[in-house]
């Protein structure tokens, strides 16, 4: 039987599902068909770039940072039943992300501890608990998941799912864009019946200076995950994402709108998780 999540642990879920297509898809289908442009080609309004370039300027635009810590306010809409949380995120880069949630009054309902190979809950609203590794989430999503995505979604960092000559460059209403596969490729190998198609577009704005777009989909079955950073603040001189929205289109139709208030970057931090002697281990 799987396992249910309580609403606010979706927003969670949410984005290892979206890390989980980029696992599963990895060993199935490479892109190697497709060639690096080296160098500017114009092409009417869109110019092809070299995704060299495009490479090392979208990953320049990362936060240098070992520890990232926020306020979140958090908005969930799945299946079209809306759920509203505040949570305080704490990050250390590379090795793990901890959330404590709590839905009003600042009384905790929830700890989450996430690290590349553990997963542990705490459900204070039911005295219990998870502990254990990512076959949890494997078995509830029938998929695989990951760390390293899961965090870069949450920092504003550049993922790439292939190695860089597997993307296409480019430029279109001020944007920087690196793409995997171009539509009308799409539309033919789909025609094929392809077994697995995954394609990722990122979108870089050089007025901002940070990623603004990241979209990753699968064809087969047909799956979109979305995620779009509105808005950045000035954190001691780096620039981080203080607002943004991941939508997921799979088994379920997931909303998450994030926004982050009181950030600290590089300031070391406790993850504290501690489960109570009265709590049961959750099956």
């Amino acid at each position: 039987m799987k396992r249910a999540i309580p609403p606010f642990l979706w927003i969670l879920v949410c984005l290892f599902i979206l890390s989980s297509v980029s696992c599963r898809t990895r060993k199935t289908e490479p892109v190697s068909e497709i060639k690096p442009l080296n160098q500017e080609v114009p092409t009417g309004d869109v110019v092809v770039l070299s995704p060299d370039s495009l490479f090392r300027k979208f990953y320049s635009s990362d936060a240098p940072i070992r520890w990232f810590s926020a306020k979140v306010s958090a908005n969930t809409d799945i299946n079209k039943q809306t759920n509203s949380f505040s949570a305080n995120l704490r990050i250390k880069k590379d090795s793990a992300i901890w959330m404590s949630i709590s839905p009003a009054l600042g009384i905790e309902v929830a700890r989450a501890l996430i690290t590349p190979d553990s997963l542990k809950f705490i459900n204070r609203l039911s005295g219990t608990y998870f502990k254990g590794d990512y076959r949890f989430l494997n078995n509830l999503l029938q998929i695989e998941v990951n760390f390293k995505m899961v965090e870069s979604i949450l920092l504003g960092n550049a993922y790439l799912h292939y190695s860089v000559e597997n993307y296409l460059g480019a430029t279109e209403n001020e944007e920087l864009i690196l793409s995997t596969l171009k539509k009308r490729k799409i539309r033919r190998e789909s025609e094929l019946e392809t077994p697995q198609i995954l394609t990722q577009e990122i979108w870089y704005s050089p007025l901002k200076g940070k990623i603004v777009r990241m979209e990753m989909q699968d064809y087969r079955p047909v799956r979109k995950f979305t995620v779009n950073y509105l808005n950045f603040e000035e954190v001691d001189d780096l620039r981080m994402p203080n607002k943004l929205t991941v939508v997921a289109q799979a088994a379920k139709l997931v909303n998450i709108d994030l926004e982050y208030s009181r950030m600290t970057v590089n300031k070391e931090l406790n993850l504290p998780f501690n489960i109570p002697d009265n709590y049961e281990a959750s099956h």
